[in-house]
């Protein structure tokens, strides 16, 4: 019987290099760590010597100490024909090193805090034309939206614009509690409300219109109807545009809605508003 002799099987694997720390990280150039390491390694030296040892060309020898010189990381003996050089020790070099470092860094921080202060007086929040989308076709997320939507109501302080035809209509009918807060807590308010509703919805024979002006109060809210309104949008002090997307689907109640603050398009549908809101018809208290 042949013998068959054991085999091993020996599997190099490969250790990942790790990049060693270098004077550079602390900002020395290639030239000026090849010089003051060497240095280190050797002590006092000439300009010569050094160019020899550390590979530094002549040419540019002299230049490197007296950048490490300047830095307080070499010594130059002036007296020495020759002159000589020598290296402040490593601990003392390397902690002068790492404040410079850092009072750069320091420097960087504050330019860059001071563009970043500049940038946000430029654009302030100016947010993208489709800056949020709130899906609203559900019962859970309709009534959470038009809540939320009342409350931006509430914290305007100088106008709000409401666009509607029966969708619109329909959610704040289902927040009728609510928008009956709020119309209460706007009869001392400077704040100017206009809401300009499809003249389907004129005559009394809606909910929301019952809800704003069917209260033997007086109520602060303007109310218009014209036959050209077929979308839906809320504007609050000419800032945030709220446009409802309309559901291919339904009547009831839109799709969702989408939060814009573009400035050229709210500025173009506020003068399409205040055009139809001449040409409308107004709904009087007690309709």
């Amino acid at each position: 019987m042949k013998r068959v002799e054991n085999e091993i099987y020996i599997y190099s694997a490969t250790v990942p290099s790790v990049d060693m720390a270098s004077f550079r990280d602390l900002g020395l150039s290639s030239y000026e760590e090849k010089v003051y390491r060497t240095l280190l390694e050797r002590g006092a030296a000439t300009a010569e010597e050094l160019s020899a040892e550390s590979d530094v060309p002549m040419g540019r020898i002299y230049d490197v100490l007296n950048g490490l010189e300047s830095r307080d990381l070499v010594r130059c003996n002036r007296e020495s024909h020759p002159r000589v050089y020598a290296p402040i020790d490593s601990e003392t070099a390397i902690d002068r090193l790492l404040r410079e470092r850092k009072r750069d860094l320091e420097v960087e921080r504050t330019r860059y805090e001071n563009a970043a202060a500049e940038l946000r007086s430029q654009v302030g929040g100016q947010q993208p034309v489709d800056g949020r989308f709130w899906e609203t076709r559900t019962r859970d997320t309709e009534t959470a939206f038009i809540h939320g939507q009342i409350e931006r109501f509430a914290g305007a302080t100088d106008e709000v614009l409401i666009v509607g035809d029966t969708a619109l209509a329909n959610q704040f009918r289902n927040a009728a509690p609510a928008v009956r807060n709020w119309i209460e807590s706007i009869r001392e308010s400077t704040v100017r409300v206009r809401i300009l509703l499809s003249d389907e919805l004129s005559g009394g024979r809606d909910r929301l219109v019952e809800l704003v002006h069917g209260d033997e109060k007086p109520t602060p809210i303007e109310t218009r109807v014209h036959p050209s309104v077929a979308a839906n949008f809320d504007l609050i002090d000419r800032d945030e545009l709220y446009l409802y997307v309309t559901d291919p689907f339904t009547q009831r109640g839109p799709l969702g809605t989408v939060r814009i603050t573009e400035s050229n398009l709210i500025e173009a549908l506020e003068d399409e508003f205040d055009e139809r809101w001449q040409e409308a018809e107004t709904i009087q208290d007690g309709a």
